[in-house]
């Protein structure tokens, strides 16, 4: 029978493993287990990285702090107009939520900040296609592009100020890491 004294130092001594006995650990763990503690590090991990990304983004005086679904609209429309439905797809959200994000880009709907609908920016706008009216392009404004820029600078400095702990080979650890997960990512897509 174990007395509490000894379940608390070997409680102890667990904490203390070294970083080379945590990566034996994982190496003894089946294929199952793996992807059980990444997906569970993963759920926790990707809603705090976007609260860090979003970090500040709300609290622009001027009314042009937005979202990440917002940013992922005007990332999706950098380089060329979209269809509304396309967008809607890409994103990975119905017709009329798209909708509604494109609404608030264009400044008709309220957006983050204590500023009225009149003097909100317009960082996309909507044009009719020339062959099918009843489609509709989303294309991003001069504005938007600014805004899309601040955006991506703000969340590139907030994240830089957790990964800047890092030292470089686990940096490089997680780049390579990343990466292989955005490939599987992009072949399941």
């Amino acid at each position: 029978m174990m007395s509490v004294g000894s379940k608390t130092s070997s409680t102890a001594v667990e904490k203390r493993q070294t970083a080379g006995d945590k990566i034996t650990e994982i190496f003894d763990m089946d294929r199952t287990e793996l992807e059980h503690r990444c997906t569970q590090a993963l759920l926790i991990i990707l809603p705090q990285m976007r609260q860090l990304i979003n970090r500040d983004q709300d609290r622009e005086s001027d009314g042009s702090g937005i979202t990440v679904q917002q940013y992922s609209v005007l990332k999706a429309l950098q380089d060329q107009k979209r269809l509304i439905s396309e967008l809607a797809e890409m994103l990975k959200v119905s017709r009329p939520t798209m909708s509604r994000i494109i609404d608030g880009l264009e400044g008709r709907r309220k957006t983050a900040g204590p500023v009225r609908e009149s003097q909100r920016p317009k960082l996309v706008e909507r044009m009719a296609c020339l062959d099918d009216h009843r489609l509709v392009y989303a294309r991003i404004t001069e504005e938007g592009r600014v805004i899309l820029q601040k955006y991506h600078a703000k969340a590139e400095g907030n994240i830089i100020n957790i990964l800047e702990n890092l030292p470089p080979a686990e940096l490089s650890n997680l780049l390579q890491s990343l990466e292989v997960l955005a490939g599987a990512i992009k072949s399941k897509s």
